[in-house]
This record gives C-alpha cells, structure tokens and sequence, in this order.
C-alpha cells in the first residue's frame, strides 16, 4: 500500500519496526508495521477517494463519527521512537480486569495461573491473588506475558 500511496503522491506513514522472526531452520530480522493493518494517511481533499481504491484499502478510521487524527506531535513521538532505536510493539489489546484468572506465559513463575486483584497502568504493577495459597503477591511485570485463563 505505501508503494501506492507513493506513486500517487498521497502523503503517508507507515510506522515499521524490526522483529525477530522464527522459522523451522533460521531466525531473521524483519521490519513489520507497528501497527497491524494501519497505515497514516493524510490525503487532500481531492485525493481521498483515490486512496480507497488502492488495494488493501478498506476504509478511514473513524473517531466520533468523523476521520480519526493523530497530531503532528504524536507522529513525531513515534517517528522519534523509532529513529532512536527503542524496543517498542504494539500493546495487546487484551485488557485484563480486576477478578480475570491468568496464566503466567514466561519467567520463573512460568504456568501459575492467578487471579488478577488490581491493576495499575502507569507501571504495569499487578496484584495478583493466588487462590490455591490463599496469598496475594505484587509484582512489577509486563502484562504481555500474562494471558486469560481459559
């Protein structure tokens, strides 16, 4: 799509970050969008039934009824994040809630399930209540290891 977009001259985005991928035989590192599915847009007003026809395209996201924007600045944060070379993927869209049963994915608490008792979003601290123990542990850990017992 951003081939596309570039040959028409339609002002784009498209955030890509470096991955580690695994096949049967080899590892690799490839560049992969940050945002799966999501490429940034800014097209003229005469240009924006243009970009529907490309390929790929399904439609504008839409934010209260009207095209979603990210600002100037929020681009820049992400360009500059990239261009600086940290470690940044896209956050799952699990959310987890208080009272959801979890299993640990990795690390020395690898196979524990627990149940989630708060959650707090600006340090990733999770309070987790374990049932067979009758205990309650904080600890600081990256929600994307956790995933909803099924």
């Amino acid at each position: 799509m951003a081939v596309m977009l570039e040959r028409h001259h339609i002002q784009h985005y498209l955030p890509l970050v470096k991955k580690l991928r695994l096949w049967s035989d080899r590892k690799k590192w490839v560049e992969m969008p940050l945002f799966n599915g999501y490429i940034f847009v800014q097209p003229k007003p005469t240009e924006r039934d243009q970009v529907l026809q490309i390929p790929g395209v399904v439609k504008y996201l839409k934010y209260n009824g009207q095209d979603a924007q990210l600002s100037a600045t929020e681009i820049k944060t992400i360009r500059s994040l990239i261009d600086t070379g940290f470690h940044i993927e896209q956050a799952d869209k699990e959310n987890f809630m208080i009272g959801d049963r979890v299993v640990i994915n990795q690390g020395p608490m690898k196979g524990i399930e627990a149940v989630i008792v708060k959650t707090m979003e600006d340090d990733y601290t999770l309070y987790l209540n374990f049932e067979t123990i009758y205990q309650t542990i904080k600890i600081k850990t990256d929600k994307r290891i956790l995933s909803k017992y099924k």
